[in-house]
């Protein structure tokens, strides 16, 4: 069985690969990526412990795309984008709550903690805190570090791609990021801004 097929967050990309190269070409593509996810993990089996294994099925998608000489960034990226798109409607339902986005913008900080800690991988420095405006900038993101490790480094963009698009979906908040360690800059610069009623 490909173990590609039970990732929940990478199986719709299965479809992607149909629609975009016909049923056969796209099933193959899809059936080598988890052949090649299956043999890394094999190789190395501590990756799936990996505070960045989310990121090992991108990983492997980019590296079957580019042997075939398809646009693996191209493709990759749109996908989180579309991703992207759908947490950033689930998350706009939710704080389409009265009260809701207030008690996000309360409790930024622990959000904050909870998502980018380093327990989870990642090293950051704060740089702005509530009332108005909430910054951290990350200095390494776990599923940037272990692409790079893999030499697929572009394969996190993806994952950035996805960000990007599902923070814009939050009521209250406004969120703004204009760089990203996986295109070269120092740190990603998260910036949330309490956005007041008009």
């Amino acid at each position: 069985m490909n173990p590609l097929d039970r990732d929940v967050f990478f199986l719709p990309f299965r479809r992607v690969l149909r629609k975009r190269f016909g049923n056969a070409y796209g099933t193959q593509l899809w059936q080598e990526a988890g052949m090649d996810y299956a043999a890394t993990v094999k190789s190395r089996p501590s990756l799936k412990k990996h505070k960045g294994a989310m990121i090992l099925p991108a990983v492997s998608l980019y590296r079957v795309l580019e042997k075939h000489g398809e646009a693996a960034e191209e493709i990759l990226n749109a996908y989180g984008k579309s991703m992207g798109k759908i947490f950033a409607r689930a998350v706009y339902g939710i704080t389409s709550i009265p009260g809701v986005p207030s008690l996000i913008w309360n409790n930024v900080e622990t959000i904050g903690d909870r998502m980018s800690s380093e327990k989870l991988g990642y090293r950051r420095e704060l740089v702005s805190e509530p009332p108005y405006l909430y910054g951290i900038n990350i200095l390494s993101c776990p599923y940037h570090e272990l692409a790079k490790e893999l030499g697929c480094e572009a394969a996190s963009r993806c994952i950035c791609s996805m960000d990007k698009e599902y923070m814009k979906g939050f009521r209250g908040i406004r969120y703004e990021r204009t760089t990203a360690v996986s295109e070269g800059a120092p740190y990603c610069d998260y910036r949330l801004r309490k956005e007041e009623r008009k």
